[in-house]
């Protein structure tokens, strides 16, 4: 999620009515965005941006704060308006307390840091829900899990989430590490099956380990050179079964490529390997209905 639909993503809880310049603050922040919306070939009504800042029970719009994230926005727009719509860059500071405070834990939040600090874990702004099409954001701590910790939201591998849930909206979450022989599955977190042990995908199996669907159960990852026989995760990470069914080691960005799992960042997208890009706008764009 960029920046500028996060920020907006806060307001939701605030609404964008009124009379003490809040809704000419929303209609000036949209403006911004709508160049970026047709250069994407997407609707420039502005509604869906509207839309996610609300409608009713914010508080009082703080000018001063709202005149400093126009004046912030309209120089980025200045500086590259590329990286503006790409959403490469944060916004100012200022965009963030033209109607909001502080977050406390279950409170709706744009971003990590404007939810407080938790005692334990690590926090995070989880969409939780999708109203008109945009996403309503609520500060959730997340807790290392251990078997059968619930809900679970997500799978760490090497110090990387990926998100399996929202947690049903929960204040408290926990995330499975794979180091620690976890992963999210369904609400829980369960136990990687080891190098033997049966399995059904290579998710499933333990790290350093893939789902060997000729003998049904996790076998040990080979390395470059060894032979393969194209199974999902089978060669060692950094590597794949390239197409005489032997591992290679994979490229780096730059290198000429023919499919994104030969590439370092699984992106291929026009004959070399190249950064995934960036998530950009769109949210902001799309048609909500």
């Amino acid at each position: 999620m960029v920046a500028a639909l996060g920020v907006a993503a806060t307001f939701a809880s605030c609404g964008g009515g009124g009379d003490d310049g809040g809704a000419a603050f929303i209609a000036r922040y949209c403006d911004l965005y709508v160049p970026c919306c047709a250069e994407r070939g997407l609707p420039t009504d502005g509604r869906v941006c509207r839309a996610s800042f609300g409608s009713t029970g914010r508080p009082a719009y703080d000018a001063t704060a709202g005149t400093a994230c126009l004046t912030g926005l309209e120089q980025m727009v200045a500086a590259s308006r590329d990286r503006f719509c790409g959403g490469e860059d944060d916004l100012p500071p200022a965009c963030y307390e033209a109607f909001t405070d502080e977050a406390a834990p279950g409170s709706t939040c744009a971003r990590e840091t404007d939810c407080p600090p938790p005692s334990a874990g690590q926090v995070r702004c989880a969409a939780v829900s999708v109203v008109n099409g945009v996403d309503l954001r609520k500060c959730q701590v997340m807790l290392p899990g251990q078997e059968g910790s619930t809900p679970c939201v997500g799978t760490v591998a090497a110090g990387v989430i990926t998100y399996s849930s929202s947690g049903d909206g929960a204040t408290e979450v926990y995330l499975c590490d794979r180091a620690a022989g976890l992963r999210c599955a369904g609400d829980a977190c369960v136990r990687l099956p080891i190098e033997g042990e049966p399995c059904s995908v290579s998710d499933e199996c333990a790290e350093g380990t893939f789902c060997d669907f000729t003998l049904g159960t996790c076998g040990a990852r080979k390395p470059i050179d060894a032979a393969c026989g194209d199974q999902p995760l089978e060669c060692v990470a950094g590597a794949y079964c390239n197409e005489v069914l032997v591992c290679a080691a994979q490229l780096a960005d730059g290198a000429a490529c023919a499919a994104n799992v030969q590439c370092v960042s699984g992106n291929c997208p026009a004959g070399a390997c190249a950064p995934l890009p960036s998530i950009g706008i769109e949210g902001l764009c799309a048609d909500a209905v």
